[in-house]
């Protein structure tokens, strides 16, 4: 079973929660066990788990750009965002999380995260559920 989330991002730089919206795409297809595999369709943002809320989401962000060093790139397109490509890639495009008594498997903080680097944007999540 796969289905496209379209998600629209209100800034520049954003954590999504995409928890729910998985979780409902999960309850839908009544899936139990199994896995759920995402991917977004995008090199400008990224997929991850991690914490929301308390300023966690926003410390990422931070740390993000951060990591990217301020070199002189060679992005023709637009240098001015060519960090933000870096940082895509170095996060993934893509998550697998499993799947038990038809929820996701994430810790207690955990949540699924959308990581804009470059909006506002709609983007693309691919979700594959895979029965087990």
């Amino acid at each position: 079973m796969s289905e496209a989330l379209h998600i629209r991002t209100a800034a520049e730089k954003e954590i999504v929660d995409l928890t729910d919206r998985l979780e409902t795409v999960i309850r839908q297809a009544k899936i139990q066990e199994g896995l759920c595999a995402i991917f977004v369709t995008h090199t400008t943002a990224a997929l991850t788990t991690g914490e929301i809320g308390e300023g966690t989401d926003d410390d990422l962000l931070e740390v993000v750009e951060e990591m990217i060093p301020r070199i002189r790139f060679q992005h023709a397109h637009n240098p001015a965002h060519a960090w933000s490509h870096m940082a895509s890639s170095i996060l993934g495009p893509s998550l697998t999380v499993p799947v038990s008594a038809g929820k996701l498997v994430l810790g207690t903080w955990q949540s699924v995260m959308l990581v804009e680097l470059d909006g506002p944007r709609e983007r693309t999540v691919h979700v594959t559920l895979i029965p087990g």
